[in-house]
């Protein structure tokens, strides 16, 4: 299944609209489902929301963002949570459920899950562009089964992330 093959849950334009607990537009990426529950065409370019939903497993790749904030909210079991501002301020913390990470535009960062959960995530309008680009959209909602997992090819993160302000840190050491 392609994001051609897949109609968006997402109004066009912003109006007022409801969705249930599991409704969104949904996308694997790696061994996670994002869903998706506003992005800035619903918001007029102000924000964007999603769950993440996953298990214990490897972490995301390094990277920042030069224009996007991004937030972690802990709903359900616990992250690991890297930040690194660039300036001498390296930190990592596991966040637990009730917990929340912020990661400014310019800061690299990555996160694992170390116990299955769901993250809540609001970033700058456009960030969920790049899981449209690099997901499998799927209509099952839930944590994939690992046969479903979905590993894009590295050029294509690479080629995608360029053109959605997610840029990868190559060779970056994730830290104690």
């Amino acid at each position: 299944m392609t994001a051609a093959d897949v109609t968006s849950a997402l109004p066009n334009v912003p109006a007022p609209y409801f969705l249930g607990e599991a409704d969104g537009d949904k996308l694997v990426l790696f061994d996670q489902l994002f869903t998706l529950l506003t992005t800035g065409t619903q918001t007029d370019g102000q924000f964007d929301a999603f769950f993440n939903d996953g298990r214990p497993g490897q972490a995301v790749p390094p990277h920042f963002h030069a224009l996007t904030h991004e937030t972690f909210f802990v709903m359900e079991g616990a992250i690991r949570l890297w930040v690194d501002d660039q300036q001498g301020n390296r930190q990592t913390r596991i966040l637990e459920a009730g917990e929340f990470g912020y990661v400014p535009k310019n800061t690299i960062h990555s996160y694992r899950i170390e116990r299955t959960g769901r993250i809540f995530g609001i970033t700058s309008a456009g960030f969920t562009d790049f899981f449209r680009a690099v997901g499998r959209p799927t209509a099952q909602a839930g944590i994939p089964e690992p046969a479903d997992f979905h590993i894009p090819p590295l050029e294509l993160l690479g080629a995608e992330g360029a053109k959605h302000d997610v840029n990868f840190v190559p060779g970056y050491e994730l830290f104690d």
